[in-house]
């Protein structure tokens, strides 16, 4: 009985190891994630001479389209594909060194040395002229998969074929649709006094500066100059007697005095409940007269829509 027992448990894990042998790394481990790399997930990658294989990084788009990112001959490489087809649709090239020891300051006069080792797109816009993305360099061990620290640096701009490189530290995407096709992003030091505001051109060239102090940068505001903008705020006063009233007002603001230019109320929307959601559209765009479309969504899903125009240089508005 003993033998048969033996000859049975020798016939059933010889059965697992002739199994298992030549079988393709689990979906998901550490070497089927090597595997991807070395294969850049499948993608057809148009040249793959120069690259640093532990660094190619797969960065998901949209249902369409798929990013790849990597080190090519030490340098920023993004690659935009087809996710249907795999196909490589177009390249970016950095033409600027990657450094690979970045030093991080952790606050309270603390720093730690990154080893770069690859990097994925944190923050990704489309722009007017292509892309504009915040980079997040990492470490990576060829055995495990993401190790010893992340750093968000420099914003990388994707303007036809160009990959231009601006550096910042802990920087952010504010508006990527800002006056004649420019950006505006944001950065900040650890024991610094705010967070700085830069405009850049198309190009990647510092164009304007943004007062530091700022609080809240509105994401739907228009612009008429590089540091000016347009846009609608919710506001709040109370009277002589301590009664409360809220409003809606368009509003013309300076991001570099931190002043605005000129406030107007709009009388269809002072009745207006705090829970409901609006959306503003810019109709038309004269010089000075801008035309309006202000369009409400009450929580019992009842709708409104406000349409006026604005004197963009003085504030006079006129409701249609």
């Amino acid at each position: 009985m003993r033998n048969l027992l033996f000859k049975v448990c020798t016939v059933i894990l010889s059965s697992l190891f002739l199994c298992s042998c030549g079988k393709d790394p689990l979906m998901g481990s550490v070497e089927w994630e090597e595997q991807q790399r070395d294969n850049f997930y499948g993608y057809k990658v148009e040249n793959r001479d120069g690259f640093d294989m532990l660094s190619i990084t797969k960065c998901g788009y949209n249902e369409d389209t798929t990013f790849l990112t990597g080190i090519k001959n030490e340098k920023h490489w993004i690659g935009m594909f087809d996710e249907q087809t795999k196909k490589q649709l177009r390249e970016w090239n950095g033409t600027e060194t990657i450094e690979r020891e970045m030093k991080i300051d952790l606050g309270y006069g603390e720093t730690y040395t990154l080893d770069v080792s690859c990097f994925g797109l944190y923050l990704f816009e489309k722009t007017a002229w292509g892309f504009v993305a915040v980079p997040k360099y990492t470490h990576r061990e060829p055995y495990v998969s993401v190790a010893g620290g992340e750093i968000s640096k420099d914003i990388l701009l994707l303007n036809g074929n160009k990959l231009i490189v601006y550096p910042l530290n802990n920087p952010g995407i504010v508006q990527p649709h800002w006056f004649q096709e420019s950006i505006v992003v944001s950065s900040y030091e650890y024991g610094g006094e705010g967070t700085d505001y830069t405009v850049l051109s198309p190009d990647g060239k510092k164009v304007a500066e943004w007062n530091s102090g700022i609080f809240d940068v509105k994401s739907d505001a228009f612009p008429v100059s590089y540091i000016e903008g347009i846009f609608l705020n919710h506001e709040y006063s109370y009277d002589i007697d301590l009664i409360y009233t809220d409003y809606w007002v368009i509003l013309r603001h300076n991001y570099l005095t931190e002043k605005d230019v000129w406030k107007t109320s709009i009388p269809s929307l002072k009745d207006l409940k705090n829970d409901a959601r609006i959306s503003t559209t810019v109709l038309e765009q004269g010089n000075p007269i801008w035309k309006y479309r202000i369009d409400v969504t009450n929580r019992d899903g009842s709708k409104q829509q406000v349409l006026f125009t604005v004197n963009v240089e003085t504030g006079a508005l006129t409701e249609i």
